[in-house]
């Protein structure tokens, strides 16, 4: 993946961060705070942007392109989503301060915008309310996501003929 370049143009993906649940609720003044922190790279048809173990260092937002979300072992790759424009990815190990535990894959030439552990702790100091506004909407999106995780595993189980209760 090529290093990632500060974003120039506020107009070409104001469309983008404005319908992100990540930014929501922000006002005008603050959206325009975060674009000066965003920066984006392109990323190849087939080139990873992480790999399963690596350490986290931004929250990703699909410019351009698809990318697929993989979870894999030493025997298994499943693909958990196909993430398109506008959609964001990467929260959930900056939050947790663990390394990914998923691989992002280019589907094709893609663009990515990121959001860097550099500029959340810089935004942390200098705008705290901004700052908590994103902290709390990451935890609804990642809240969101446990959710259909869930409804998932129900589905699976019920599927199986089996109630998932011990005994």
């Amino acid at each position: 993946m090529n290093p990632f370049v500060p974003l120039t143009n506020s107009e070409s993906v104001r469309s983008i961060l404005s319908q992100i649940s990540l930014f929501g609720g922000t006002s005008e003044l603050q959206l325009k705070s975060i674009f000066r922190r965003l920066e984006s790279g392109r990323v190849k048809k087939g080139a990873f942007v992480f790999k399963k173990g690596d350490e986290p260092f931004y929250i990703y937002i699909v410019k351009s392109g698809k990318l697929d979300l993989l979870l894999t072992d030493d025997e298994v790759v499943l693909e958990v989503h196909e993430l398109g424009v506008g959609e964001c990815f990467g929260e959930a190990s900056i939050m947790s301060m663990h390394k990914h535990t998923a691989t992002a894959v280019a589907k094709e030439d893609s663009e990515v915008m990121v959001l860097s552990r550099r500029a959340l702790i810089e935004l942390r100091h200098e705008d705290i309310e901004l700052f908590a506004l994103l902290m709390m909407n990451i935890a609804r999106e990642l809240a969101r996501r446990l959710q259909l995780t869930d409804t998932m595993l129900l589905h699976y189980l019920h599927e199986r003929g089996g109630s998932g209760t011990p005994g």
